[in-house]
């Protein structure tokens, strides 16, 4: 998150984006602009107006600007920030970006101390982990199979904002596929899951112009997934992930089997 030291409003810093404003004649760079994250439109018509203020400012406003090359304020340098004005002030003058608890954190019991700390689930998947070895005994099924669940998720967003994409209390849908093990297995499943998410979307009426794909890698890749494609849809806000397709390999049984003490909960996965 980002604090604006003037205005003390609180930004997600993912959620701001940031551009230098260069003139086309020289290349040279005459200031910066800040706006909020949105549809494209939009964001391009709130930097074009910033821009027109800095450029009247600097005596360039008969001057064309170079296209705006936009960067979210994880991305930028402490000297850069130091030139980007806040959404809130007009001015630079907000902090560089610092981590925060995504999680809602609450205390059970009668105590409010370390031992009776606990978190509001961010996510449903976890419920489906320690319930897989009862599932499995129950169900009689054998891999490859999924087990699908709805509930309530919690996210201590900074400003909710978007629709539900940015609220702190959310219904979340979820499936986990269990397959086979091996390097050389998950790979065709990956796929396999891509391509019928897609052609699910597009039966139930979704344009397919208006979907994307974004494939992490590197940093951007969780550090229990071996890969993860999000399928994104154009809105009228902005781009936004409508459903994560990611390989989890057997990082979260083997967490529950290490924490339970159970081997169970990894014998066939």
């Amino acid at each position: 998150m980002c604090d604006c030291k003037e205005t003390k409003l609180r930004y997600r810093a993912d959620q701001l984006f940031a551009a230098p404003i260069i003139l086309k004649e020289t290349s040279e760079t005459i200031g910066w602009i800040c706006v909020q994250e949105a549809n494209d439109a939009d964001m391009l018509k709130g930097a074009k107006k910033m821009a027109k203020k800095v450029l009247k400012e600097k005596g360039h406003d008969k001057k064309e600007i170079e296209g705006f090359n936009f960067r979210d304020l994880t991305e930028v340098s402490e000297e850069e920030m130091q030139m980007i004005p806040s959404p809130g002030s007009g001015e630079p003058t907000l902090t560089m970006p610092r981590d925060f608890n995504l999680m809602f954190q609450t205390n059970v019991g009668a105590m409010s101390d370390a031992s009776s700390v606990a978190y509001l689930r961010p996510e449903t998947a976890q419920g489906i982990f320690i319930n897989f070895k009862n599932a499995l005994g129950t169900s009689r099924a054998k891999i490859p199979f999924g087990i699908a669940q709805i509930g309530k998720a919690f996210r201590n967003e900074i400003t909710p904002r978007n629709f539900i994409f940015r609220s702190r209390e959310f219904e979340q849908m979820e499936v986990e596929y269990f397959i086979p093990p091996g390097d050389d297995v998950w790979e065709p499943f990956q796929q396999k899951w891509i391509d019928d998410s897609k052609a699910f979307l597009i039966s139930i009426g979704l344009r397919e112009d208006l979907l994307g794909w974004d494939i992490h890698e590197g940093d951007s890749l969780a550090h229990y997934a071996r890969a993860c494609t999000d399928i994104t849809f154009r809105f009228p806000f902005g781009v936004q992930e409508l459903m994560g397709i990611a390989a989890r390999g057997n990082f979260d049984l083997t967490a529950h089997s290490e924490g339970s003490g159970k081997s169970e909960y990894i014998t066939c996965h």
